[in-house]
This record gives structure tokens, sequence and C-alpha cells, in this order.
């Protein structure tokens, strides 16, 4: 067999992802950069420049780990690169391009369990306070907060959000996720507040709105970009918050978290989050018994200090 040009076939693989399993524009950049590194590490490791797929095997894989490791790189950035080369060599061996998947029998690392970072509910109440009403990004900014904390949408779902999603009528937005999967959400009154001050502020400066364009939109125009929303987001919630790894996702973990708080059934919280697993949605059960752990140690005469420590 002829050697296959390896970003020929890196093409087909990421066109594969957006086609065939509907991954966002993001998640496949992603995936190319993880494998572009790859591909870099194991043209020195090999001395072969253009590299060979064929050449690929399980000790490559386990040495490009280790360099990954010893630079610094978090136990998850490694997972996640693992699991594009195992995605990736799934393809080729698919399409008869690798024998067999070398990335296959390498044992993904483990990832210490970090319970979600989730904010009070008066710390919600805080951030929803800060952003300005008097211009047209305060007013979007507090559309954003509150539509995140309402839904519990991921980010990537909310960029891609266009304004006939929204059902003002019945206070329900289409929510496309993983895999292009569709869900519809309900929100609350505060975030449609949120939205019609938002939306009347857009026509002033932008005109008529129109149901295939953006929901949310920059002072420009354009539709809003990841690192906007990031920074913005991330800025409000510091203001109330000094926890580590604030970011969008917070209100989405906050979400669940008072959802459960307030006795919401958890398959219904697993379809809200679109959560393919209950197991992932669990994970939230354990913020749960960390606070009952604590109003324990509170509350019981005969508690001990190192329930306290446990939880912390």
């Amino acid at each position: 067999m002829d050697k296959v040009n390896v970003s020929e076939i890196m093409l087909g693989f990421l066109r594969s992802l957006k086609q065939e399993r509907g991954y966002s524009a993001h998640t496949v950049a992603a995936y190319r950069r993880d494998l572009d590194q790859f591909f870099q590490f194991f043209a020195e490791y090999a001395n072969v420049v253009p590299p060979d797929v064929r050449e690929v095997n399980k000790t490559a894989i386990r040495h490009f780990l280790g360099m990954l490791t010893e630079k610094g790189q978090a136990i998850s950035s490694v997972a996640r690169k693992l699991a594009s080369l195992k995605a990736f060599f799934k393809y080729t061996t698919r399409f008869a391009f690798t024998e067999h998947n070398p990335a296959a029998g390498v044992k993904t690392p483990r990832q210490p369990k970090r319970l979600p970072v989730v904010l009070a509910e008066d710390q919600i109440a805080r951030v929803m306070t800060i952003p300005a009403q008097d211009n047209f990004t305060g007013k979007r900014n507090l559309a954003v907060l509150e539509l995140f904390y309402s839904t519990g949408m991921r980010l990537g779902e909310l960029l891609a959000l266009n304004i006939g999603d929204v059902n003002f009528a019945r206070q329900t937005v289409r929510v496309y996720g993983k895999g292009s999967k569709e869900r519809i959400v309900p929100f609350g009154d505060r975030a449609r507040q949120a939205l019609e001050n938002y939306f009347s502020a857009r026509k002033q400066l932008f005109g008529d709105l129109t149901l295939n364009a953006p929901l949310f939109i920059s002072a420009r125009g354009s539709r809003v970009s990841r690192p906007l929303i990031q920074k913005s987001v991330t800025a409000l919630l510091k203001s109330v918050s000094e926890q580590e790894h604030l970011s969008p996702h917070v209100l989405r973990h906050s979400f669940a978290s008072h959802l459960l708080d307030h006795g919401a059934d958890l398959n219904a919280v697993k379809d809200l989050l679109g959560h393919n697993s209950l197991s992932t949605t669990q994970l939230y059960t354990h913020i749960q018994i960390g606070k009952i752990k604590e109003i324990y140690h509170q509350a019981h005469p005969h508690a001990e200090k190192n329930i306290t420590q446990e939880v912390r």
C-alpha cells in the first residue's frame, strides 16, 4: 500500500465528525489541534516526514502521553487527546487506512473527581444586578446570564441560538445539543423579561428582528463569539465569588444543583441538561450530600469536626 497523506485522512475524519456525528465547529477544531500535535510529535519520534499512519503503534502513543504529562498538561487534557486519537484511529481502521486501532488498548489516565463549581442562590441573585441596564451591552449581558441560569444550556448551545428558537408564548427555547440532538427547555419570567428588554434595545440600534438572525449579537451587530461571552460572563461571576474555575459553565452547574436542592426529579434534570447518561447528572447529587454533611455538623451535638473537613 502506498503512503497515504495524513492530512487528507484527517480532513476526511474531521468532516465525518461534523456531518455524521453533528459535532460543533468548536469541537471539531479541538480534535484537529489534538491530532496536529500528535503527528508533529510522531514525525520527530519516528523520524518520518510526512508521518505514515500505519507506522503509529501503542508505544508511540504512550510516549506522546508521557511527554504531555512531563510538560505539566492536566490529566483532563491528556485524557481528551487520547480520546481524539482513539476516535481518529477507529476511523482509519473503519476505512482500511490501518489494520487496527493502536490507541484502543491504551488506558485513559484516571482523573481525580472534582465536584462542579456552583454559586449559592444569593450569589446568583447578586450577579443579576450587576449588568448596567441603560445600554445595549448591559441588557444583552443580563439576558445571557438569565437564559444561562434559567435553562442550564451549554455555552456552545447558547452561541448557536437564533431568534426563531425562542418561543415567548410558551416560554421555551429550542436547543441543539451534542450530536445535533434537539430538546425544548422552558425558561422563567426573569429570563423572559431580560430577553424582552434586550430585544427592545436591539431594535433601536439594528432595526426589526428576523427569525433566522442570531439571538445574541455584539455591539457591531454580528453573532457573539465564544471569547466575548466567556470573558463577559466570567468577569461578572468573579464580582460575586472568589472560587477558582469560574466560567459560563458555572451557571449550568448552579442551575442543576439548585433544581435538585428544591426537589426536582433527577431524570427531569438529566433531560433539561441534555445528558445522555443519568450517571453524568448524578454528579450533582454529591454536592447535595456535601451540603447535608455541613448541616449535620452545624446542628448535631455529637457531630465530629472531621466530617466538615471531609467535605472541604
